[in-house]
């Protein structure tokens, strides 16, 4: 497999960017969604990737994504758990989301305030009703298909 290229990542993202040098364009550019996907995919550095973080450049509105190593690594966005996750409730619709992506989740639109505190309050515990159960599944299916509910927060946008 191919090794992270930090060189042919800056030359995707610099044209894609107002600014011309590299430390000033990863500012540039924000995470707007992440996504796992079951088929192979290519990040610019050339690594290939099955998860990808779609990233919108926030002067100009260009869009590309790219993988979650270059996102922490070298544009400086922290993902944190976001993708254990999303591959939790990927495998499982009834299982637990983690911090990360419950609070990723509200951010983005995918839950209301009440699906926050409830996942929010539920997230530790293994033992919940069958309603119980059976609402967090219908949570946990909207944020895998990163279906927005609602308005984004406001100082995330699009």
């Amino acid at each position: 497999m191919t090794e992270h290229n930090f060189e042919r990542l800056k030359e995707h993202i610099l044209p894609l960017s107002n600014a011309t040098d590299w430390s000033n364009a990863k500012n540039e550019w924000r995470l707007v969604g992440i996504e796992v996907q079951e088929d192979w995919d290519s990040c610019p550095c050339g690594k290939e990737i099955k998860e990808l973080c779609h990233l919108k450049n926030q002067l100009n509105g260009n869009v590309t994504h790219v993988g979650n190593v270059c996102v922490n690594r070298f544009i400086g966005i922290d993902t944190g758990n976001l993708f254990a996750g999303l591959r939790r409730i990927i495998d499982d619709d009834s299982a637990n989301a983690n911090e990360d992506l419950i609070i990723h989740a509200y951010q983005f639109g995918y839950i209301y305030e009440s699906e926050y505190k409830f996942l929010m309050q539920t997230r530790r515990k293994r033992i919940l009703s069958a309603k119980q159960i059976e609402w967090k599944r219908k949570i946990n299916r909207r944020i895998v298909n990163q279906t927005v509910v609602r308005k984004k927060a406001s100082y995330i946008s699009e």
